[in-house]
């Protein structure tokens, strides 16, 4: 018996969410002898070559700071759990966002989460999204969680000298479109980190020369690639929880499949360190689901990710149908009661959203807050904790 379910992602650092049908199925192998080509994010600005896989290569899972400007530590939902510690520092972030900033809502918030095991894989504007919420996960402050994202028309005149290309103006990366208009902006600093630019913009602190610098094995965790980005930083990617993405086209069309690796170490594909299997050794791109196990052929050996142990909330295995990575197998939740795109509403100080999976709701006052507020936010009713 198949199941069916969702996997619930924002795209771009302008909250264009959606939810993702994930169906069962056997994906199937790849054609011996296919030409691959990089991915690119839905919406995004990719000024980088075309390579063998996705060149963009970031770190793994960024863990959510807590300690929102409340006095309330826990609050009973509509399942009587204690706050998710999640949903809390998103209520900071939106809190922080409503005095002089855009708040996001809860569930654009939350589905960073989701986003976050792509980052491997992004460009663009969905690379930018995910690093600006890490910025403002971490932020000590609410001067700090606004300052993550200034306002990107302030660049209309640098995107007009390079349109469809991201740059750096002093340490904020810009993301422009075709037309020469700003699309987004992240401030480096507020990250505590600077702007650079080789192949395309991007934040970090350590430099490298991409192209030039070998990717290496952390010596210290076996499970972390060393490589150096197109942005000319160094980046620690975490191969037991991130994906990236290939397009094959081959003599029977375009196939597309996903590389979960489990450990740092040689790929023969990419004759460089990468994130591999641990497995039988395969000899080219697959991926199938196992039940809740997600398998991939990963630097010639098979890799095995146990979905079921995947935050948040344990999840399964299945494939996307849409966005950037549609026909790549992923993780994802189960069943869903709603989406991470629905409306979210007020009623008296008490939000009404989806909490990940199911509707929920939380009581803003009993978090120390205010009360409740809505807004319109990439054309969609969110609600927030007023400060």
């Amino acid at each position: 018996m198949q199941r069916s379910w969702h996997v619930h992602r924002s795209f771009t650092a302008l909250a264009l969410g959606g939810a993702l049908t994930i169906g069962c199925g056997d994906n199937g192998g790849a054609t011996e002898g296919a030409t691959t080509s990089s991915s690119t994010t839905e919406g995004a600005t990719t000024d980088g070559p075309t390579t063998t896989a996705s060149t963009t290569t970031t770190t793994g899972t960024t863990e959510p700071t807590t300690g929102a400007p409340t006095s309330g530590e826990t609050s009973e939902s509509t399942t009587g759990s204690e706050t998710d510690p999640r949903v809390a520092d998103c209520l900071r972030i939106n809190a922080c966002e409503a005095d002089g900033g855009t708040p996001m809502g809860l569930q654009a918030c939350l589905a960073h989460a989701l986003d976050v095991p792509w980052k491997w894989a992004s460009t663009g504007s969905m690379l930018l999204s995910i690093e600006a919420m890490n910025c403002k996960l971490a932020a000590p402050d609410c001067e700090t969680v606004r300052a993550c994202t200034p306002p990107a028309e302030a660049h209309a005149d640098a995107c007009m000298e390079k349109p469809g290309e991201s740059l750096c103006v002093g340490d904020e990366w810009v993301l422009c479109d075709f037309e020469g208009g700003p699309i987004a902006a992240m401030d480096c600093a507020a990250a505590g980190q600077q702007c650079g630019t080789q192949i395309w913009a991007g934040c970090g602190l350590e430099t490298c020369e991409y192209g030039v610098t070998e990717s290496t094995c952390d010596p210290d965790d076996p499970g972390v690639l060393i490589e150096c980005n197109p942005d000319g930083f160094l980046e620690r990617v975490d191969c037991r929880t991130q994906n990236n993405f290939v397009l094959i086209n081959g003599m029977d069309g375009e196939k597309r499949f996903t590389i979960a690796g489990e450990v740092c170490g040689f790929d023969p594909m990419r004759n460089a360190n990468a994130c591999i299997g641990t497995g039988e050794p395969c000899d080219f791109f697959s991926q199938a689901c196992d039940g809740d196990v997600l398998e991939t052929c990963a630097g010639g050996k098979l890799s095995r990710r146990d979905c079921s142990t995947v935050e948040p909330l344990g999840q399964s295995c299945g494939y996307l149908p849409a966005g950037p990575f549609a026909g790549g197998a992923s993780c994802g939740l189960v069943d869903p009661q709603c989406g991470l795109d629905a409306p979210e509403s007020c009623d008296g100080a008490t939000i009404s959203f989806c909490d990940w999976d199911q509707p929920g709701t939380i009581d803003c006052v009993a978090e120390g807050f205010s009360g409740c507020a809505t807004a319109d936010y990439a054309g969609r009713t969110v609600a927030y904790c007023t400060p």
